[in-house]
């Protein structure tokens, strides 16, 4: 019997600390995570976003050339414009589980919950992976029908694969 992949949503947050030499560890982590899911391609699908996209491409020289170098070398699911994420955002907003500034990082999440992605992986502790964000996205998921995909940072998809603290 053949396993279905997991779905990983990937964020700007955790594309960009593929170079991050202000945090070695994020780094580290980082670089040993994008191995992992190039050695194990059959076990995971990469999805990313219009979001996803729009900030890598407004991201400076030289880390936009070297954000889209790994990006080509990835597998990846790229979704298309999707009126109902953007749509699931307003509620997250609505909703308060984050300022309206931070639409953008909604959005992300949005986009994940529309796709049926298993998980979203980011290093943006600050506005994805907290227990604030995580239970508000949940309750407007859940009063919408909609599933929730669980907010992890890489080390969760290493688990014990990396000996890295962070």
């Amino acid at each position: 019997m053949t396993m279905r992949k997991l779905r990983l949503y990937l964020d700007t947050s955790v594309i960009s600390c593929i170079h991050a030499p202000h945090r070695p560890k994020v780094e580290e982590v980082t670089g040993e995570f994008y191995k992992h899911v190039k050695e194990h391609a059959a076990e995971y699908e990469l999805v990313i976003s219009p979001v996803t996209q729009y900030e890598v491409r407004n991201c400076p020289e030289p880390k936009r050339s070297l954000l889209y170098q790994l990006l080509a070398e990835l597998d990846l699911t790229v979704l298309s414009d999707n009126d109902e994420a953007v749509r699931l955002a307003g509620q997250y907003i609505e909703s308060g589980v984050l300022e309206a500034r931070h639409h953008r990082d909604l959005t992300h999440i949005a986009y994940a919950v529309i796709a049926r992605c298993d998980y979203i992986v980011s290093w943006n502790m600050k506005h994805f992976v907290n227990t604030r964000t995580i239970s508000g996205v949940q309750s407007v998921n859940l009063a919408n029908h909609y599933w929730s995909p669980f907010i992890i940072t890489p080390t969760v998809i290493l688990g014990d694969k990396t000996d890295a603290e962070i």
